[in-house]
């Protein structure tokens, strides 16, 4: 009889439920050329206590740091799996629950991501090629120089288990401030504000009780295979007789790695040219997002500047909102970033959200000439990769925004594809006006997209275990 699997914390790699909060991350993007090293590669990962699980992560990564070493996270693509001749049977299951995963991000770009022109899939960089991209693996410290270390470690340990491109051009990532408080994307906005919560993976606390709007509790099903959803709908719901199959899937995630290049030179430009007809600069910026500067949701009360109340000191207090009492987009206009990707009680959107548990990093140096490379890694976790992620870019982000009396075709202001003329943002003024912003070009260029699939510990030892064919 099908049934759901048991949420297991010990079974989940940290990465997926809860991130690091370290300063710097390395993602490699590993090609398999032998199978036996690959999969003994795996096994000295997990038998070293190498890749953390949610259960007791800050005293693991606290202990790997003394060892000179670092937590990682893996995850692998469908021709990866293919690679290490996973059997068939788990293939199928993969290609009939998860079509994207199996076909890949390469060849759904232009149709279900938006990546067109500068964003082609056959312009990224060569480290996503679909064929050679096997393994993904997260290294996790506070400094370069551990991360140097632990990568020596790691090649050490692998051998010739992988083609070594994929080690010397492994994408660095760092955050522009140690403040953990204040890290700001190069665009200049306040960073890591905003994730979603999940029922018995994160611990309901008390001082919520003090906010005016509870947080809301996602499912795990929106985010681990094997569990119901938020509309109580299983995809991963096996039979009794598929139980070996039901326990490889059961707890993992699949993720989304994202490149994407940010022009700041262009942002700013685009913003100084809209604000010699608005407010302020300030206004600009907040009106493109949904937040100022110190992270505050725009409010229709005062939608021209931040009110008077304190500087939200937590997450929880900046969080400490709907769109409900906005409903006309005075405060935070309807084709804002942050209400587009998270509507949350919104009551012009439909009741579906799309929730992603977020991981990205800057990368790239802070300021600097204008051709820098520059932008964020983003790192992405959800159950469905068609009904969330690419549901949240194709729809929600590069179509006209859900709102009342909206006439603008803008995508999202931050991340959407602004091909040819760019589009018209309507900023809602009251009265039924609304103020047009036009000339976007595109702010960002996706330099590349991976889909992989993050399993539980157990299933990691399962493909380090895998008989030889």
């Amino acid at each position: 009889m099908p049934h759901t699997a048991r949420l297991e914390k010990a079974h989940i790699q940290n990465i997926v439920a809860n991130g690091y909060d370290f300063h710097h991350s390395r993602y490699c993007v590993l090609s398999i050329t032998q199978v036996g090293a690959a999969r003994q590669f795996l096994r000295a990962l997990l038998d070293g206590g190498w890749v953390v699980s949610a259960t007791a992560s800050r005293a693991a990564a606290a202990r790997l740091k003394a060892e000179q070493r670092c937590p990682v996270g893996i995850g692998f693509t469908f021709k990866g799996l293919q690679q290490l001749q996973l059997p068939s049977v788990y293939l199928r299951a993969f290609q009939d629950r998860a079509p994207a995963f199996a076909e890949g991000a390469y060849r759904r770009a232009a149709h279900r991501l938006a990546d067109t022109g500068p964003s082609a899939a056959e312009l990224w960089d060569s480290s996503f090629r679909p064929h050679t991209a096997h393994l993904f693996l997260t290294l996790h410290a506070d400094t370069v120089a551990e991360l140097d270390q632990a990568q020596t470690t790691l090649q050490q340990l692998a051998g010739d288990a992988f083609a070594p491109e994929g080690w010397t051009a492994a994408f660095q990532g760092g955050h522009l401030n140690h403040d953990r408080k204040k890290r700001r994307i190069h665009f200049g906005y306040l960073d890591g504000i905003t994730n979603p919560l999940v029922n018995g993976l994160h611990a309901h606390a008390a001082h919520y009780a003090e906010l005016k709007i509870a947080p809301q509790f996602h499912a795990p099903g929106e985010f681990l295979l094997g569990h119901d959803n938020d509309e109580g709908y299983n995809r991963w719901l096996l039979s009794s007789e598929d139980e070996p199959v039901r326990q490889f899937f059961a707890n993992g995630s699949f993720s989304v790695f994202r490149k994407m290049a940010q022009d700041t030179a262009a942002f700013e430009s685009f913003v100084d040219k809209a604000a010699s007809d608005a407010p302020s600069a300030d206004y600009v910026r907040a009106k493109l997002l949904g937040r100022w500067h110190d992270g505050r949701v725009l409010d229709a009360t005062s939608p021209n500047q931040p009110g008077p109340d304190h500087t939200p000191q937590t997450n929880a207090e900046l969080n400490d909102f709907d769109f409900s009492a906005d409903k006309q987009g005075l405060g935070c206009p309807f084709g804002a970033h942050i209400r587009r990707m998270n509507p949350r009680a919104d009551p012009v959107v439909p009741f579906r959200r799309r929730p992603l548990l977020r991981r990205g990093i800057p990368y790239g140096p802070a300021g600097g000439g204008a051709d820098s490379d520059r932008g964020l890694l983003g790192l992405f976790f959800c159950a469905s990769l068609e009904d969330q992620f690419e549901h949240l870019v194709s729809e929600w982000g590069n179509k006209n925004p859900f709102g009342t009396g909206i006439q603008g075709t803008a995508k999202d202001p931050l991340i959407g594809n602004h091909e040819g003329d760019g589009g018209q943002y309507d900023i809602p003024v009251g009265g039924g006006v609304n103020k047009p912003l036009t000339g976007f070009t595109p702010f960002i260029t996706t330099r590349g997209t991976l889909y992989t699939m993050f399993p539980s510990l157990p299933a990691l030892r399962v493909l380090s275990e895998l008989p030889t064919a």
